[in-house]
């Protein structure tokens, strides 16, 4: 009996070690760099192979543009909730060395109702140092 409950054991130990081993083998982990409102204006020096995380306000419809569109690819984007705050997310992988600059204009949402509200648009700059 003591046997059995012993080969039982090992082979759920090897099954819980195959399991842990192969879930390890499919994350993907990057090192990765976040720019958001409080960001702008300033400068974020970035590895290049690394990924950048673009975190914006959600109520807002954005427009984003690069001065070097090679130096930047979007893997993504996504809306979620941080916090309580709603946010319109981009993962862009950092492709080239140098330094560019990231726009993102802002159109609030409510501008497409009827009535539009009078909400104003926002605008951020980005300086990316990529090395």
């Amino acid at each position: 009996m003591l046997a059995r409950m012993l080969a039982r054991l090992t082979a759920l130990s090897l099954i819980a070690l195959a399991l842990t081993v192969g879930t390890a083998g499919c994350v993907r982990t990057q090192s990765g760099f976040g720019l958001g409102p409080d960001d702008d204006g300033g400068t974020k020096t970035v590895t290049v192979g690394s990924e950048l995380r673009l975190s914006l306000p959600a109520e807002f419809e954005w427009n984003i543009e690069s001065t070097n569109t090679a130096a930047l690819a979007l893997k993504s984007s996504l809306v979620g909730a941080v916090s309580g705050s709603n946010l319109k997310i981009w993962l862009f992988d950092v492709k080239t060395a140098g330094e560019f600059k990231l726009r993102a204009t802002g159109e609030p949402a409510c501008r497409k109702t009827v009535p539009a509200c009078a909400a104003p648009a926002v605008s951020y700059l980005f300086t990316i140092r990529a090395q």
